[in-house]
């Protein structure tokens, strides 16, 4: 009897996880220059395939069903996807992706984290071929010579949000508008040029924002991030310069796990050692200058950032950032205030105190490369 009521209950948990269907909870796209990515919150071992043709990318999700209040958010236009439809197979769901060219596509899956409690599939369209854009354009060593080289980069974007201030501010954001604007500044001058590492809302990996920095022959590289804690009566700017000895401070430990953390967001982050471009810049001997020119960098823009507004450090603090391991290339990474306090972040959304940040970050740059000259 035992055994006819334990296979009894076995049929019937059997038949009701095969009416169970895998939820696709919600959508979202992100256009950058060079891709174009899809997201998908699903659930855990979904079962999905992926295959592109020459006209479309088709994604394939088995026993599957789209939540009605996020239906309209599936559907989706730019340069690269033509449109978007949904079919069903039984109960299978066929979301077609028809595309403007043929793409590079790739695909995998993220964990659930902190910002996002569901798992997510994310299909990449890559370019085939490079393009040149204008509010990032490729400096060309014969186009600028003898000319400074200032690379911006504006912290997170995208799939990762960075910090969320307490009235609903995303850093990704207010990092863009001051870096835009920092840029802006700096393309005025004579002697020195900017660009952006990007220029609107989409995610690049740490990694690849260092090969940005090395690729354009930069003689600088800024980050801009904004800092947040658990407390709301945190306030003040920062500057980081790199520690790859882990001697750092308690905060400066948790900002670490906190920006070091993209793979979190954008996808598995590519290690430094497998990239053959920074394999190869990696084996100079000039890692000793570059942090020696980069705590003078902090300690000058630091000064400058002062006069503006308060400090949370008055002196130039150290973190083992991924993003400033660009070799032989002064690097520092600006915490412009804590997002976490309302009044900052009131003032993180105010265009003239961005500009305001901007300025004074410019500042900083035209008397390091002062004091740098009187050195030679």
């Amino acid at each position: 009897m035992r055994y006819f009521i334990t296979l009894a209950l076995s049929l019937i948990m059997t038949l009701a996880f095969a009416e169970e269907k895998t939820t696709l909870f919600d959508f979202r796209y992100w256009t950058a220059p060079n891709h174009t990515r899809i997201v998908v919150d699903t659930e855990e071992n979904s079962l999905f395939s992926v295959s592109a043709k020459d006209n479309y990318v088709l994604l394939s999700v088995d026993s599957a069903e789209v939540l009605s209040k996020t239906f309209s958010h599936l559907f989706f236009e730019d340069e690269r996807i033509k449109k978007t439809q949904i079919k069903r197979s039984g109960d299978d769901i066929r979301i077609i992706f028809y595309t403007n060219d043929v793409f590079k596509v790739k695909h995998y899956t993220l964990l659930p984290n902190k910002k996002y409690k569901y798992h997510r599939l994310v299909i990449d369209l890559i370019d085939l071929q490079a393009k040149k854009t204008a509010s990032n354009r490729v400096i060309e060593q014969d186009d600028t010579p003898a000319q400074k080289v200032v690379v911006v980069d504006a912290g997170h974007g995208g799939e990762d949000p960075g910090a969320l201030g307490k009235n609903g501010s995303r850093e990704k954001d207010v990092n863009l508008a001051i870096a835009k604007k920092l840029v802006d500044t700096i393309n005025q001058s004579n002697d020195i040029a900017a660009v952006l590492t990007r220029s609107g809302d989409y995610y690049i990996p740490l990694t690849e924002r260092i090969t940005i920095g090395l690729k354009k022959k930069a003689t600088m590289f800024i980050s801009i991030h904004a800092d947040a804690v658990e407390s709301s009566s945190a306030k003040g700017a920062s500057i980081y310069s790199l520690s790859e000895k882990g001697e750092v401070s308690k905060l400066a430990k948790q900002l670490e796990q906190s920006e070091n953390s993209a793979d979190q967001f954008g996808g598995v982050e590519m290690v430094i050692d497998s990239d053959q471009f920074l394999k190869t810049m990696l084996t100079d001997f000039s890692r000793k200058d570059r942090d020696i020119q980069s705590q003078q960098l902090a300690t000058i823009i630091l000064k400058q950032i002062s006069a503006i507004g308060p400090v949370h450090k008055k002196t130039p603090q150290k973190a083992n950032f991924v993003v400033l391991k660009s070799p032989g290339i002064p690097s520092v990474l600006v915490e412009t205030a804590f997002i976490s306090n309302p009044d900052q972040e009131a003032r993180l959304n105010n265009s003239r105190e961005q500009q305001k940040i901007a300025d004074a970050i410019f500042q900083g740059i035209k008397d390091y490369y002062s004091v740098v000259e009187t050195q030679l």
